[in-house]
């Protein structure tokens, strides 16, 4: 079995035109920011994975990779689990949540990647075999404020293959309006779930204004409503759960098993999400099993790249009581880039992928070609706001 040889990430940055704007409740996308990390063997095989946090931040990310590097260096390849933990243990103090668990779960999906390219497996085979032939996958995007465009976005993810949609909240009153006219276009060809953002804005809206978005929505007939109150309000969670029949969703930012606990101990979600570049398979399965106890369905989280788009689906084939996983369907072209060959979708599902790894291919000269500058991100606005009162 190959051994860790180095891991190294790159950032890339694709600006979106001018004639295209996205827009949601906390902030908008200038930008799509990818940040990879791969890993190379030491007989020169190659797997990647994606950071999800790196769509937000930068400089502490190549850190953390050289941290966890020279822990793994020499790390026989097939021992995923037992890297897992060696991060994690080595960071036990100040890494329980966060920006380095993220990390560890880039490099995750890279491992899984190299052993199933390794081996000649796809990476589902190596997560325990299909639990199912096939996965719903959703086109989200929706970061449009006008009738106009978001019908537009929807019409194309419906041509793509897609059956399911997924807007954002911009403002909590012109939502309904947006969203029966979305029901008026498509009727019950298009499912709709929508993201209120609010795991990803710096000022929350007040608890009655939640309520008050969720009422109006009910009619709607939504597949979920998603993170509708500040992550850390597990009372607001479970105080709207009561107050609507809407099921909520959440909250890709919780990292891991242990993290997720209370929530699902306090009845917070209807449907469980957690970010696979984030938790990485390793601790998505944790996450996955721990909702399925609870009897909790799963929608994956990968709002990011091809990388972790393939991913989702990797873990979902795989994993029971996931029924639904998530594809970016913003407007770039990175995807086509990263990907070993084009992902087929017919009737909103996929099928189960039959490339060794995750299916995704990766030249370091897209770096030259897409290349990526620090600077503030507008991904989540800090202007100064007041927090409304109603």
């Amino acid at each position: 079995m190959p051994r860790i040889e180095k891991i190294e990430c790159f950032f890339l940055r694709y600006p979106y035109p001018e004639d295209i704007r996205y827009v949601y409740s906390g902030g908008r996308c200038d930008n799509m920011d990818a940040a990879l990390v791969r890993v190379t063997c030491d007989n020169g095989e190659t797997g990647l994975g994606e950071i999800t946090h790196g769509q937000f931040t930068y400089e502490p990310i190549p850190g953390l990779v050289a941290h966890f590097e020279r822990l793994l260096k020499g790390h026989e390849l097939g021992d995923i689990n037992r890297a897992w933990e060696l991060m994690y243990g080595s960071s036990i103090f100040w890494n329980r949540e966060g920006l380095g668990i993220g990390v560890m779960g880039g490099i995750d999906l890279a491992l899984h990647d190299a052993l199933g390219k390794t081996l000649g497996l796809p990476v589902w085979q190596l997560l325990g075999g299909r639990a199912r032939n096939d996965v719903r996958i959703y086109a989200s995007n929706g970061l449009f404020d006008q009738v106009e465009p978001l019908i537009a976005d929807a019409r194309r993810a419906q041509a793509r293959g897609f059956d399911a949609y997924k807007m954002r909240v911009v403002r909590p009153e012109a939502t309904p309006p947006l969203v029966a006219a979305f029901r008026e276009t498509f009727a019950d060809d298009l499912d709709l779930a929508v993201d209120a953002v609010q795991g990803s804005c710096a000022v929350p809206w007040p608890q009655g204004l939640v309520k008050r978005l969720a009422r109006a929505l009910e009619p709607c007939d939504l597949m979920w409503l998603e993170e509708p109150c500040r992550v850390e309000n597990i009372e607001g969670y479970r105080e709207l759960r009561r107050a609507t029949s809407l099921t909520v969703a959440g909250a890709e930012s919780i990292p891991t098993a242990r993290a997720f606990k209370p929530y699902l101990e306090a009845e917070a979600f209807g449907l469980v999400q957690f970010d696979i570049a984030t938790s990485g398979f390793s601790e998505g399965r944790r996450i996955a099993a721990l909702a399925a106890l609870h009897q909790k369905p799963v929608g994956i989280h990968s709002w990011g790249s091809q990388v972790s788009i393939m991913a989702g689906i990797h873990m979902a084939i795989a994993t029971a009581n996931v029924a639904i996983t998530e594809f970016c369907f913003m407007d770039h072209p990175l995807n086509e880039r990263l990907a070993l060959a084009a992902l087929e979708i017919s009737n909103g599902r996929v099928a189960a992928p039959q490339a060794p790894g995750l299916g995704v291919v990766f030249d370091p000269a897209l770096a030259d070609e897409f290349p990526y500058v620090p600077g503030t991100n507008t991904m989540i606005l800090t202007d100064q706001t007041d927090m409304r009162l109603t």
